[in-house]
Parts: C-alpha cells; sequence; structure tokens
C-alpha cells in the first residue's frame, strides 16, 4: 500500500523508445526486401522470421527497461527504484533541489513524452533524470511546486558560491 503522501508515481514510457522502434523497423524492411530480392535459397519463412528478430528484440529490450524502473514522487522527496534483479532505490529530499529543467527531442514533442532534469546540492545524487516520462510538463510544473513547498516550509535558501577569480 502506497504512503499517504505518494504525489505521482510513473515509468518510462514505451513512447520514449520509438526513434529505436522506427530505426529497427527499417532494418526490418531491409532483411525482408534483401531477403525476397536476392536468390539466398532461404525459405520464405526463415526470411519473415529473420526480419522480425531485430524489432522483437528491440521491443524486448524497451519493455525490460521501462519494468527496471520506477520513479515515486512524494510530498517531500523522490525516489527513483531501478534494476530487474538487484534493486536501488535513490532518494532525494526536494529541499535540496536546486535546479528543474524539461528536455524534449521533436520525437518526443510529438508522442508527448520527455525528460525532467533535476540538479541538487545532494551528494549521492546531484543530478537526477527521470527519463521518457509522459506528459513531462505536468510532471515538471508539480515537481517545481513541490520544491518550492519543501524549501518553503524548511526555510531552506540555496546560496551559490562564485567561482574564485
Amino acid at each position: 500500500m502506497p504512503p499517504a503522501d505518494l504525489v505521482l508515481r510513473t515509468r518510462i514510457s514505451l513512447k520514449s523508445f520509438a526513434a529505436l522502434y522506427l530505426g529497427f523497423g527499417a532494418l526490418c524492411v531491409v532483411i525482408w526486401w534483401a531477403g525476397w530480392t536476392f536468390d539466398t535459397g532461404l525459405s520464405p519463412l526463415l526470411v519473415a522470421g529473420a526480419g522480425l528478430l531485430p524489432l522483437a528484440l528491440v521491443l524486448g529490450y524497451s519493455w525490460l527497461v521501462r519494468l527496471g524502473t520506477e520513479y515515486r514522487l512524494y510530498q517531500v522527496s523522490l525516489e527513483v527504484e531501478s534494476g530487474l534483479v538487484a534493486r536501488t532505490i535513490d532518494n532525494l529530499q526536494l529541499f535540496r533541489v536546486r535546479d528543474l529543467r524539461l528536455r524534449q527531442s521533436m520525437l518526443g514533442r510529438l508522442f508527448g513524452v520527455g525528460d525532467v532534469v533535476v540538479t541538487s546540492t545532494d551528494q549521492s545524487t546531484p543530478h537526477l533524470t527521470i527519463r521518457g516520462v509522459e506528459d513531462p510538463r505536468t510532471l515538471y510544473d508539480t515537481l517545481r511546486e513541490l520544491v518550492a513547498r519543501s524549501q518553503a516550509t524548511r526555510r531552506t535558501m540555496i546560496v551559490e558560491e562564485e567561482p574564485p577569480s
């Protein structure tokens, strides 16, 4: 049962792998074209299977990556749980966040996915990227609001040091 202060729970979207799907889909077409155009002596069933293999591998890969990472946003912290066999949980307290950035490629904008990059004063996780999430603007806005609230509650002020001249 999730804690009461859980705000958002998400995983990497399968849409974020669109470029990979397109590239390997094109590879499948090339394999099929080559198999049927040139006299290879292979059965049509083998050519069809060989053409589907790269696409099946990339679909399996993207599904495992999605399954292996989960992001949880709480009122005062951000958790990243990753790994399929061995699990790692990284926790970032929101009052430590210094900067947020939203990053979307052209294909990401078409499919509504993107990355939210978090820069913090945390020693173990100074840069954290929430990769390939759907509707990244909503996550960005929610995170920005929770960071401001967390910093106000703790009366935290980030002081940036000037580099030595």
